[in-house]
């Protein structure tokens, strides 16, 4: 079960339905949900400095604070409506350090909740490397929630994305929760035999069987990419099977790489339909 759970607040207007998500996931969880609000600030060069009044530091930073302000008391609001105990947080950071900020407070809870990058937001916390640098080094399960869509269930139908790979086997090892709750989990392997790794044999292992003993009703699926990419087929079936949350591993090969020549965990960051969880 986890029972420390972490959700990353701010202005978007995304963030309504993510804190939704939470509370969901909570309440089914049993779980102590901490709000965390980041006030980045901008790092002024020295000869810059001169040019801007103390006056307007002052200001930008009252306005943060009232902003955070606001945000706490309809978090702590939200959390009493739905009987979840919970905490807020808030820290200062360096516009450069959002991400790193993040990490490290998701390092301190059983898993975090984070929106999608929303290139369109004006939220100074949207940054490009959020929520990937999270996944990538935080070392602990990332639930993102897309920017667009409501999310009435989470976790009642679940999708594997499998693979035996060490990150695929992380993700399905930090999502046990929700799969041991789950009403159907159907594990979709897609391009099998395409990697080296998928070639070695290992007698008498079965994901669908491994699972099966942890009560989870599987289905498992093979299917090959033909003509689509391998995160088109998995946001396609999750579409057919009415699917409410993607279990991933995040970035099997170096992130620069798959950002630079596409892969899977890149396109869904980009183009999730519905919450997916990740862990690298």
């Amino acid at each position: 079960m986890y029972r420390d759970i972490l959700v990353h607040i701010d202005t978007a207007s995304a963030c309504k339905e993510r804190l939704s998500v939470a509370l969901k996931i909570a309440k089914a969880q049993n779980a102590h949900l901490t709000g965390l609000f980041l006030l980045p600030h901008a790092e002024i060069p020295r000869f810059m400095e001169v040019q801007i009044t103390e006056e307007i530091i002052a200001q930008q930073r009252e306005a943060m604070a009232e902003t955070a302000k606001e945000a706490r008391t309809a978090f702590e609001n939200a959390c009493k409506g739905e009987g979840v105990t919970s905490s807020w947080c808030q820290t200062s950071c360096g516009t450069t350090e959002i991400a790193d900020t993040t990490a490290m407070y998701a390092r301190h809870h059983d898993l975090t909740i984070m929106g999608q990058y929303d290139p369109d937001s004006s939220d100074p916390c949207s940054a490009s490397e959020m929520p990937d640098k999270v996944i990538l080094t935080s070392g602990a399960p990332v639930l993102v929630v897309p920017y667009v869509g409501k999310f009435d269930t989470i976790g009642d139908r679940v999708m594997v994305a499998w693979k035996p790979y060490r990150e695929a086997v992380r993700a399905v090892n930090d999502s046990m929760p929700f799969l041991e709750n789950a009403k159907s989990a159907l594990v979709l392997c897609a391009d099998p035999n395409k990697g080296a790794r998928d070639t070695i044999p290992v007698s008498g292992v079965d994901i669908g069987e491994r699972l099966g003993r942890h009560g989870i009703k599987v289905r498992k699926e093979t299917m090959n990419a033909s003509g689509i990419s391998v995160g088109d087929l998995l946001l396609s079936r999750a579409a057919d099977e009415s699917i409410d949350l993607i279990v991933c591993g995040a970035y099997g090969r170096p992130r620069l790489r798959e950002l630079m020549l596409g892969g899977v965990t890149h396109h869904l960051l980009r183009h999730m339909t519905v919450p997916v969880l990740m862990s690298h």
